[in-house]
């Protein structure tokens, strides 16, 4: 399948000041979901006279001299747990077949506020915590090769700005659901320092956990997106940019390579961070098993308070993976929730003072690149393993420590793309940006 006709952000928004339609762009995004999506399962809800109207007005503005800047006219898709008003907002269950928005989540406001064309909203494993095969959407396609999976949950994101839908996507990351579905997808993904974007309008799984994030084509259309989902700039970093000449300092964790990765994983980050200026560090990840547990306890634990009486009352409304995982979080007690927020508060403290000195820290997104579709299996050296089980261990602290963490693809000589993380301290969002630009730039 083709990739979208622009790379990036970045490119269509200089197509645009030269002269192209917003117009244009909508139609072929629109032409291109007409053709794929029956086989993709991306987009479960594609809003075409909104956005064509949309991208009427922002032409407008554009060619009377009022472009509100890079994002005016170009289309972003979102993940069907944030409100649109007037549109539905599914979570990708029949348990809200009838939902209709009443507003706009305020960081959807914040985006449309900056220029960007909101096309539709995408698939998603079923309330976020269902499995890969949503009973009542379907199993996403990878579009970088459609035998293979897209991971989860925020897999319609990926799948639809892989497949050239729209040029960014809007999803959210409990616990990687962002970050997932970018390194299946060769994007990257970002999950950002937990409080940095408002999730008034989007519907919880875990309230602790919650974060909503960006699916994009390089770290600068991740940066444009995020600062208008946030409805501001980052803060700039301390570095002020000057550390390819002072040096970078990231701390990699030896236990988490090796034997639970593939040979392809380690190799490409080898790589990434084979550069003069760049030096590694080896830190441990003390209690790390107990920790990636207590993130597990955590959020099944706070979806089954949400989320309980809803499902109990219309059991017939959700899959049997959701019924699973509620069962999961009924079955913890409340002594157990508790000695979990205690293993993170521990946990966050001591790891936070290991990496204080430290530029970021790299640790894979996956073990391998994309799952098959069939079976959300993975390769890594010669044996089959989960996608999602064997990745949790990988992904999940991010939103225990409260740290933005960005999913990195690495290309695979004959083969798919596999993906690394760099994670920084809370707060240190754009640090982390720069880092990642740097370390990715040819």
């Amino acid at each position: 399948m083709n990739s979208s006709p622009c790379r990036s952000i970045e490119e269509m928004s200089e197509k645009i000041a030269a002269g192209l339609s917003p117009v244009e762009i909508m139609e072929g995004c629109l032409d291109r979901i007409q053709e794929l999506n029956e086989h993709i399962k991306a987009m479960i809800f594609v809003a075409e006279a909104d956005a064509l109207d949309a991208a009427l007005q922002a032409t407008r503005e554009i060619r009377s001299g009022h472009r509100r800047g890079p994002l005016h006219g170009v289309p972003i898709a979102v993940k069907d747990v944030i409100d649109v008003e007037d549109w539905p907002t599914t979570a990708g269950s029949r348990l809200f077949r009838d939902h209709v928005a009443t507003e706009t989540a305020t960081c959807i406001a914040n985006l449309q506020a900056a220029g960007a064309i909101i096309i539709g909203k995408t698939n998603l494993h079923e309330l976020c915590v269902g499995g890969h095969d949503n009973p009542w959407f379907g199993k996403v396609a990878n579009p970088l090769d459609p035998d293979r999976g897209t991971g989860g949950t925020s897999s319609g994101s990926a799948a639809a700005v892989a497949a050239g839908f729209c040029l960014a996507a809007v999803g959210t990351d409990s616990g990687g659901s962002n970050r997932s579905p970018a390194a299946a997808t060769g994007l990257f993904g970002y999950k950002p320092t937990n409080d940095l974007i408002a999730v008034q309008g989007v519907m919880s799984i875990a309230p602790s956990l919650d974060c909503v994030g960006v699916l994009a084509r390089s770290v600068r259309d991740v940066r444009l997106v995020t600062e208008a989902l946030a409805g501001k700039r980052l803060a700039p970093s301390a570095s002020g940019g000057s550390k390819t000449t002072t040096g970078i300092t990231i701390g990699i964790c030896p236990e988490l390579l090796g034997a639970h990765v593939d040979t392809s994983v380690d190799i490409a980050l080898a790589t990434m961070l084979d550069r003069p200026e760049v030096r590694t560090v080896e830190i441990t990840f003390d209690d790390r098993e107990a920790f990636v547990a207590a993130g597990l306890t955590i959020l099944q634990c706070e979806f089954a308070r949400i989320y309980r009486n809803a499902i109990e009352q219309k059991p017939d409304m959700v899959g049997d993976a959701v019924h699973s995982f509620l069962q999961g979080g009924i079955r913890i007690h409340a002594g157990a929730y508790d000695s979990a927020i205690e293993i993170r508060n521990g946990v966050r403290g001591r790891f936070l003072e290991k990496i204080a000195g430290l530029d970021a820290f790299a640790i894979p997104t996956a073990p391998g690149s994309a799952p098959r579709l069939s079976d959300e299996l993975t390769e890594v050296n010669g044996e089959m393993v989960p996608w999602g089980l064997a990745g949790g261990r990988f992904r999940r602290w991010a939103n225990m420590l409260g740290m933005p963490a960005l999913a990195i693809p690495l290309p695979v000589p004959d083969g798919l793309p596999v993906s690394v993380q760099l994670a920084a301290g809370p707060g240190q969002d754009a640090g982390l940006l720069d880092l990642a630009e740097m370390l990715t730039s040819n």
